[in-house]
């Protein structure tokens, strides 16, 4: 671990998610009973689901250009533990509505916490595949399926004081122009900057607002239960909707968005 960035907190599985902390916390083995931990891996998901077109990112698309290609899913999955491989991304997939039947391999009460509403995404990918640094509008439980992941967070404000604020759009997200290393470079102090690797069955919670980065370690797939109380969620959906509305006729951001390739300006 860097010396610029201390550990996450730990907590035990009878608080988590449950808890409202506005801190993040990890929860080692949170979902080590999961038949998807125990049975889940590249050729084994391969072999469930059915050859559906995908929409791959290629590299940092918070940080950098925004580089999209169309993939197909079943192929793509077999080539993930390909070291020569392309490191394309599949972010952001709802791959439990893709494939109904890999719902009874998770437990939903430890993606979305008993009176919220949300939605459950996966991010899969080889190893080196990331996601730069951001926040988002709703609080996250992220559960690490296959493989290894090192998390970055940094404490909400800091970016921003920092002068790492991006005008790049997305829907669901604000972006940083520069990663947590480079920030942390700038000053800021240990306290704002923290690290942590989650493996098979490992869980990290991540309050709105708090800053993170992630890179695959090794070849990986992660699920991510997006959540928050039922009214606030509404509102942000409805705020979420119309602004996207609007990006998506091409009144703002046009080609400097995460959602469609474009040129870094």
């Amino acid at each position: 671990m860097s010396d610029s960035f201390q550990s996450v907190a730990e907590t035990g599985i009878a608080s988590f998610p449950e808890s409202r902390s506005n801190a993040p916390k990890v929860c080692r083995g949170l979902a080590s009973d999961w038949p998807a931990v125990r049975t889940w891996g590249f050729r084994q998901l391969a072999g469930r689901v059915p050859d559906l077109p995908v929409q791959l990112v290629v590299g940092n698309r918070e940080g950098a250009v925004t580089r999209l290609v169309p993939g197909s899913l079943r192929p793509w999955l077999l080539s993930c533990c390909d070291p020569a491989a392309q490191t394309s991304y599949l972010k952001d997939f709802d791959l439990l509505r893709a494939v109904p039947s890999l719902r009874a391999d998770v437990d939903g009460e430890r993606l979305l916490p008993r009176g919220s509403l949300g939605a459950v995404r996966s991010w899969i990918g080889p190893a080196g595949a990331q996601t730069g640094l951001h926040y988002d509008y709703l609080d996250n439980v992220a559960v690490q399926v296959v493989g290894w992941k090192r998390w970055r967070l940094v404490r909400p404000g800091t970016v921003e004081q920092l002068g790492g604020l991006s005008a790049k759009y997305d829907a669901w997200a604000v972006l940083s122009s520069a990663s947590a290393g480079e920030l942390a470079e700038r000053g800021g102090g240990r306290d704002h900057f923290f690290e942590v690797d989650l493996g098979p069955g490992d869980g990290l919670h991540i309050p709105a607002g708090w800053w993170h980065e992630v890179v695959n370690l090794t070849p990986s797939i992660l699920l991510g239960g997006f959540h928050g109380p039922r009214v606030a969620v509404l509102a942000r959906w409805a705020w979420v909707g119309a602004r996207d509305a609007a990006h998506r006729a091409g009144w703002f951001a046009r080609g400097h968005c995460t959602c469609h390739s474009g040129v870094q300006t």
